[in-house]
Protein backbone atom coordinates (compact mmCIF):
# COMPACT_ATOMS: atom_id res chain seq x y z
CA UNK A 1 0.00 0.00 0.00
CA UNK A 2 2.52 2.29 0.71
CA UNK A 3 4.83 1.59 -2.47
CA UNK A 4 1.83 1.91 -4.44
CA UNK A 5 0.85 5.12 -2.57
CA UNK A 6 4.62 6.48 -3.03
CA UNK A 7 4.89 5.84 -7.04
CA UNK A 8 1.46 7.52 -7.73
CA UNK A 9 2.07 10.61 -5.59
CA UNK A 10 5.23 11.28 -5.31
CA UNK A 11 6.50 10.05 -8.45
CA UNK A 12 3.55 10.46 -10.79
CA UNK A 13 2.65 6.58 -11.91
CA UNK A 14 -0.91 6.06 -12.83
CA UNK A 15 -2.89 3.41 -11.39
CA UNK A 16 -1.90 1.29 -14.62
CA UNK A 17 1.88 2.06 -14.19
CA UNK A 18 2.01 0.92 -11.12
CA UNK A 19 -0.03 -1.91 -11.43
CA UNK A 20 2.40 -2.99 -14.33
CA UNK A 21 5.08 -2.49 -11.69
CA UNK A 22 3.81 -4.56 -9.22
CA UNK A 23 2.34 -7.43 -11.51
CA UNK A 24 -1.68 -6.27 -9.66
CA UNK A 25 -4.80 -5.63 -11.50
CA UNK A 26 -5.36 -2.02 -11.78
CA UNK A 27 -8.39 -2.32 -9.59
CA UNK A 28 -6.46 -3.65 -6.52
CA UNK A 29 -4.23 -0.28 -6.95
CA UNK A 30 -6.81 1.70 -6.97
CA UNK A 31 -8.15 0.04 -3.65
CA UNK A 32 -4.83 0.18 -2.04
CA UNK A 33 -4.47 3.92 -2.67
CA UNK A 34 -8.30 4.47 -1.44
CA UNK A 35 -6.72 2.14 1.33
CA UNK A 36 -3.56 4.80 2.03
CA UNK A 37 -6.44 7.92 2.04
CA UNK A 38 -8.70 6.44 4.66
CA UNK A 39 -6.11 5.27 6.96
CA UNK A 40 -4.05 8.49 7.00
CA UNK A 41 -1.10 7.17 5.27
CA UNK A 42 -1.98 9.98 2.02
CA UNK A 43 -3.13 13.00 3.32
CA UNK A 44 -4.55 15.64 0.55
CA UNK A 45 -4.18 19.48 1.12
CA UNK A 46 -5.12 22.00 -1.33
CA UNK A 47 -3.23 25.47 -0.95
CA UNK A 48 -5.77 27.78 -2.15
CA UNK A 49 -7.62 30.55 0.08
CA UNK A 50 -10.78 30.01 -1.02
CA UNK A 51 -13.46 27.59 0.49
CA UNK A 52 -15.47 25.61 -1.74
CA UNK A 53 -19.03 27.18 -2.83
CA UNK A 54 -16.73 30.53 -1.82
CA UNK A 55 -19.43 32.66 -4.11
CA UNK A 56 -22.33 30.74 -2.77
CA UNK A 57 -20.67 31.28 0.30
CA UNK A 58 -20.57 35.05 -0.25
CA UNK A 59 -23.93 35.87 -1.89
CA UNK A 60 -25.47 34.14 2.03
CA UNK A 61 -23.62 36.50 3.73
CA UNK A 62 -24.50 39.49 1.58
CA UNK A 63 -28.15 38.09 1.76
CA UNK A 64 -28.43 37.38 5.48
CA UNK A 65 -25.77 39.81 7.14
CA UNK A 66 -23.57 36.77 8.05
CA UNK A 67 -19.80 36.75 8.85
CA UNK A 68 -18.89 33.42 7.43
CA UNK A 69 -20.21 30.59 5.65
CA UNK A 70 -19.26 27.34 5.46
CA UNK A 71 -20.96 24.70 3.00
CA UNK A 72 -20.49 21.04 2.41
CA UNK A 73 -21.56 19.57 -1.05
CA UNK A 74 -24.92 17.36 -1.00
CA UNK A 75 -24.17 14.14 -2.44
CA UNK A 76 -26.17 11.74 -3.36
CA UNK A 77 -25.11 9.11 -0.97
CA UNK A 78 -26.88 10.15 2.65
CA UNK A 79 -23.94 8.51 4.44
CA UNK A 80 -21.52 10.78 2.48
CA UNK A 81 -23.57 13.71 2.41
CA UNK A 82 -23.44 13.33 6.58
CA UNK A 83 -19.57 12.89 6.71
CA UNK A 84 -19.34 15.64 4.59
CA UNK A 85 -21.41 18.11 6.29
CA UNK A 86 -19.98 16.77 9.75
CA UNK A 87 -16.04 17.48 8.61
CA UNK A 88 -17.47 20.77 7.35
CA UNK A 89 -18.88 21.65 10.48
CA UNK A 90 -16.10 20.62 12.45
CA UNK A 91 -13.50 23.13 10.75
CA UNK A 92 -16.56 25.69 11.33
CA UNK A 93 -16.28 24.75 14.91
CA UNK A 94 -12.73 25.13 15.15
CA UNK A 95 -13.00 28.63 13.71
CA UNK A 96 -15.44 29.66 15.92
CA UNK A 97 -13.49 28.87 19.01
CA UNK A 98 -10.54 30.78 18.11
CA UNK A 99 -12.77 33.72 19.42
CA UNK A 100 -14.64 32.74 21.66
CA UNK A 101 -13.70 32.70 25.61
CA UNK A 102 -16.75 31.15 27.01
CA UNK A 103 -18.46 28.76 24.39
CA UNK A 104 -22.65 27.82 25.03
CA UNK A 105 -23.70 24.44 23.55
CA UNK A 106 -27.19 23.46 22.62
CA UNK A 107 -29.45 20.80 21.57
CA UNK A 108 -28.76 19.37 18.41
CA UNK A 109 -27.68 15.72 16.44
CA UNK A 110 -25.37 17.72 13.57
CA UNK A 111 -23.67 19.68 16.42
CA UNK A 112 -23.39 16.27 17.96
CA UNK A 113 -21.50 14.68 14.81
CA UNK A 114 -19.63 17.75 13.76
CA UNK A 115 -18.07 17.84 17.31
CA UNK A 116 -16.67 14.27 16.98
CA UNK A 117 -14.52 15.50 14.22
CA UNK A 118 -12.93 18.67 15.91
CA UNK A 119 -9.29 17.97 15.59
CA UNK A 120 -7.93 17.51 18.96
CA UNK A 121 -5.90 19.82 21.16
CA UNK A 122 -3.43 18.64 23.57
CA UNK A 123 -2.69 22.37 25.28
CA UNK A 124 -5.12 24.14 27.38
CA UNK A 125 -3.08 27.16 27.24
CA UNK A 126 -3.40 29.73 29.78
CA UNK A 127 -7.04 30.48 29.64
CA UNK A 128 -8.82 27.09 28.78
CA UNK A 129 -12.37 27.89 27.10
CA UNK A 130 -15.48 27.41 28.85
CA UNK A 131 -17.94 25.64 27.85
CA UNK A 132 -21.79 25.86 29.14
CA UNK A 133 -25.02 23.91 27.93
CA UNK A 134 -27.54 26.25 26.92
CA UNK A 135 -30.50 24.46 28.30
CA UNK A 136 -30.77 21.49 30.51
CA UNK A 137 -30.96 17.86 29.80
CA UNK A 138 -32.77 14.76 28.71
CA UNK A 139 -32.93 12.09 31.28
CA UNK A 140 -31.71 8.35 30.48
CA UNK A 141 -29.96 6.86 28.38
CA UNK A 142 -27.58 9.16 26.92
CA UNK A 143 -27.83 9.65 23.07
CA UNK A 144 -24.59 12.09 22.13
CA UNK A 145 -26.94 14.70 22.20
CA UNK A 146 -27.21 16.43 25.27
CA UNK A 147 -26.21 20.19 25.62
CA UNK A 148 -24.38 19.15 28.79
CA UNK A 149 -23.13 15.73 27.24
CA UNK A 150 -22.17 17.43 24.10
CA UNK A 151 -20.23 20.54 26.47
CA UNK A 152 -18.19 18.41 27.97
CA UNK A 153 -16.96 15.79 25.08
CA UNK A 154 -16.12 18.93 23.19
CA UNK A 155 -14.42 20.88 26.35
CA UNK A 156 -12.33 17.43 26.05
CA UNK A 157 -11.56 17.73 22.59
CA UNK A 158 -9.77 20.90 22.67
CA UNK A 159 -8.81 21.12 26.40
CA UNK A 160 -10.97 23.16 27.82
CA UNK A 161 -14.03 22.83 30.38
CA UNK A 162 -16.90 22.43 31.08
CA UNK A 163 -19.72 23.65 33.66
CA UNK A 164 -22.65 21.63 34.37
CA UNK A 165 -26.47 22.32 33.89
CA UNK A 166 -28.10 20.13 36.27
CA UNK A 167 -31.72 20.46 35.33
CA UNK A 168 -34.21 18.80 32.78
CA UNK A 169 -34.51 20.14 29.09
CA UNK A 170 -37.95 20.69 29.78
CA UNK A 171 -39.63 20.20 33.27
CA UNK A 172 -42.78 18.18 33.65
CA UNK A 173 -44.96 21.40 34.15
CA UNK A 174 -44.44 25.05 33.86
CA UNK A 175 -44.80 25.63 37.58
CA UNK A 176 -41.52 22.77 38.12
CA UNK A 177 -39.90 24.59 35.42
CA UNK A 178 -40.67 27.85 37.46
CA UNK A 179 -39.07 25.84 41.07
CA UNK A 180 -35.87 24.53 39.58
CA UNK A 181 -35.23 27.47 37.67
CA UNK A 182 -34.76 29.59 41.33
CA UNK A 183 -32.20 26.86 42.13
CA UNK A 184 -29.23 28.25 42.69
CA UNK A 185 -26.93 25.71 41.05
CA UNK A 186 -29.61 26.12 38.00
CA UNK A 187 -29.92 30.06 38.04
CA UNK A 188 -26.00 30.40 38.13
CA UNK A 189 -25.98 27.48 34.80
CA UNK A 190 -28.31 30.25 32.99
CA UNK A 191 -26.54 33.16 34.33
CA UNK A 192 -23.24 31.88 32.84
CA UNK A 193 -24.82 30.36 29.72
CA UNK A 194 -26.38 34.17 29.16
CA UNK A 195 -22.45 35.56 29.22
CA UNK A 196 -21.19 33.49 26.44
CA UNK A 197 -19.40 35.43 23.57
CA UNK A 198 -20.32 32.31 21.23
CA UNK A 199 -22.70 30.08 20.92
CA UNK A 200 -23.34 26.36 18.95
CA UNK A 201 -26.26 25.28 17.94
CA UNK A 202 -28.97 23.53 15.51
CA UNK A 203 -31.97 23.96 14.62
CA UNK A 204 -35.33 21.62 14.26
CA UNK A 205 -38.36 22.40 11.58
CA UNK A 206 -41.47 21.62 12.20
CA UNK A 207 -41.06 17.71 10.92
CA UNK A 208 -42.00 15.81 13.90
CA UNK A 209 -40.45 12.25 12.52
CA UNK A 210 -37.03 13.90 12.60
CA UNK A 211 -37.35 15.94 15.49
CA UNK A 212 -35.13 15.57 19.24
CA UNK A 213 -38.63 16.38 20.74
CA UNK A 214 -41.29 14.23 19.12
CA UNK A 215 -41.10 11.80 22.31
CA UNK A 216 -41.39 14.51 24.68
CA UNK A 217 -44.16 16.29 23.91
CA UNK A 218 -47.71 15.82 23.51
CA UNK A 219 -49.92 15.61 21.00
CA UNK A 220 -52.16 18.64 22.26
CA UNK A 221 -48.62 20.56 22.66
CA UNK A 222 -47.59 19.80 18.76
CA UNK A 223 -51.36 21.04 17.97
CA UNK A 224 -50.99 24.24 20.26
CA UNK A 225 -47.08 24.79 18.51
CA UNK A 226 -48.98 24.50 15.37
CA UNK A 227 -51.91 26.71 16.19
CA UNK A 228 -49.63 29.91 17.14
CA UNK A 229 -47.66 29.87 13.90
CA UNK A 230 -43.81 28.14 15.37
CA UNK A 231 -42.07 27.09 11.99
CA UNK A 232 -38.68 25.79 14.01
CA UNK A 233 -36.83 26.02 17.00
CA UNK A 234 -33.47 25.98 18.62
CA UNK A 235 -32.93 24.05 21.86
CA UNK A 236 -36.68 23.62 22.20
CA UNK A 237 -37.38 27.92 21.83
CA UNK A 238 -40.23 27.50 19.52
CA UNK A 239 -40.12 31.04 17.08
CA UNK A 240 -42.83 32.25 13.98
CA UNK A 241 -42.78 32.92 10.80
CA UNK A 242 -41.35 36.42 12.23
CA UNK A 243 -38.75 35.00 14.26
CA UNK A 244 -40.63 35.95 17.47
CA UNK A 245 -40.42 33.31 20.28
CA UNK A 246 -43.74 31.53 20.52
CA UNK A 247 -45.56 31.67 24.08
CA UNK A 248 -46.84 28.32 24.56
CA UNK A 249 -47.63 24.97 27.16
CA UNK A 250 -43.84 24.00 25.69
CA UNK A 251 -41.91 27.19 26.00
CA UNK A 252 -43.07 27.86 30.12
CA UNK A 253 -41.64 23.97 30.48
CA UNK A 254 -37.88 24.99 28.90
CA UNK A 255 -35.46 25.49 31.37
CA UNK A 256 -32.93 26.78 29.52
CA UNK A 257 -32.00 30.37 27.47
CA UNK A 258 -34.66 32.47 25.60
CA UNK A 259 -34.61 33.26 21.90
CA UNK A 260 -33.80 37.06 23.58
CA UNK A 261 -30.43 35.36 25.57
CA UNK A 262 -29.38 34.16 22.81
CA UNK A 263 -28.97 37.32 20.51
CA UNK A 264 -26.69 38.73 23.05
CA UNK A 265 -23.81 36.81 22.31
CA UNK A 266 -21.39 37.73 19.35
CA UNK A 267 -20.85 34.84 17.61
CA UNK A 268 -23.63 32.76 16.91
CA UNK A 269 -23.08 29.15 14.65
CA UNK A 270 -25.89 27.30 14.03
CA UNK A 271 -25.51 23.99 11.53
CA UNK A 272 -28.37 23.19 9.88
CA UNK A 273 -29.36 21.49 6.62
CA UNK A 274 -31.61 19.65 4.26
CA UNK A 275 -35.15 20.33 3.04
CA UNK A 276 -37.69 20.00 6.36
CA UNK A 277 -35.52 22.86 7.91
CA UNK A 278 -35.43 25.03 4.92
CA UNK A 279 -38.23 27.43 5.98
CA UNK A 280 -37.20 27.67 9.51
CA UNK A 281 -33.67 28.20 8.75
CA UNK A 282 -34.94 31.13 6.16
CA UNK A 283 -36.67 33.13 8.85
CA UNK A 284 -33.93 32.37 11.54
CA UNK A 285 -31.03 33.96 9.39
CA UNK A 286 -33.29 36.94 8.50
CA UNK A 287 -33.59 37.91 11.55
CA UNK A 288 -30.48 37.64 12.72
CA UNK A 289 -30.59 34.63 15.21
CA UNK A 290 -27.03 33.42 13.83
CA UNK A 291 -23.99 35.14 12.79
CA UNK A 292 -22.99 32.42 11.08
CA UNK A 293 -23.45 29.33 9.40
CA UNK A 294 -22.84 25.60 8.15
CA UNK A 295 -24.89 24.11 5.74
CA UNK A 296 -24.76 21.79 2.47
CA UNK A 297 -24.80 23.21 -0.92
CA UNK A 298 -28.46 22.02 -1.79
CA UNK A 299 -29.72 23.92 1.05
CA UNK A 300 -27.49 27.47 0.60
CA UNK A 301 -29.05 27.34 -2.96
CA UNK A 302 -32.84 26.92 -1.27
CA UNK A 303 -31.91 29.73 1.10
CA UNK A 304 -31.43 32.58 -1.69
CA UNK A 305 -34.25 31.25 -4.19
Amino acid sequence: MIDAARLHYEHGLTHQEVADEFGLSRIKVTRLLAQARATGVVEIRINAPEEPFADLADRLCERYRLSTVWIAPTLPDAARATTALDQVGAAAIGRMLEGGSLVGVSLSSTLGRAIEQVTPREHAGASPIGFVPMAGSWGGWQQGINPAELAQRLARRVGGRAFSFPAPLLAPSPEFAATLTALPEVSDALKLARAADTLLFGLGGLDWTTSQLQDSLSDQEKRQLVERGAVGDIGARFFDTRGRQVTSDVDRRVIGLSLDDMSHASQRLVLAAGKSKLKALRIALSVGIATALCTDSATARGLLD
